[in-house]
């Protein structure tokens, strides 16, 4: 019977337990890192053409309500109270992300879509509304780390002790 309830609790901080904080990395990080290197750095996308900057926006808008709803699927889930509350100010910072990247967006809309100026990265309301989204995003890259490392640490804490040598106590 020991064994069992050994089992069962060892396979329910396996994997399954990461499988939210991957999905966490692949909507947060991933496009954090990826979108702004094809849009915006000119690398990809020259700076001459007007039309990146709007599909960044577009985008990433929807990419952020995935983030977004992956959070509130996480806060909701029964996992560790230092998880959840970890979390749950990950989707505070999202919303201010999400509130910023769509205000944004309406910015862009209003200054020509698709051809919107270069000049927009320094106007207002853009810059208003972009302030909400770097510190939005940024203070959740961080919280991502402190999320992932408190789930490597509940794992490590939770790990059933290694029997050495002779019978182990049931």
């Amino acid at each position: 019977m020991a064994a069992i309830q050994r089992t069962r609790i060892s396979s329910s901080v396996g994997w399954p337990m990461f499988r939210p904080i991957v999905r966490l990395w692949l909507l947060v990080f991933v496009p954090f890192v990826v979108l702004p290197f094809l849009f915006l750095s000119g690398i990809v996308v020259p700076h001459t053409a007007l039309w990146g900057h709007a599909v960044f926006h577009l985008i990433y808008l929807p990419i952020v309500a995935a983030g977004w709803w992956a959070l509130w699927r996480f806060v909701r889930e029964p996992s560790h109270l230092a998880l959840r509350v970890i979390a749950a100010l990950m989707l505070l910072c999202q919303t201010s992300f999400l509130f910023g990247h769509a205000g944004e967006l309406v910015s862009v809309v209003q200054r020509g879509f698709f051809s919107a100026p270069y000049s927009i990265f320094s106007e207002n309301p853009h810059m208003f509304f972009a302030t909400f989204a770097v510190a939005g995003i940024m203070a959740s890259e961080l919280l991502l780390i402190v999320l992932t490392v408190t789930a490597v640490v509940q794992r490590l804490l939770r790990r059933s002790p290694r029997v050495t040598g002779g019978a182990a106590d049931d």
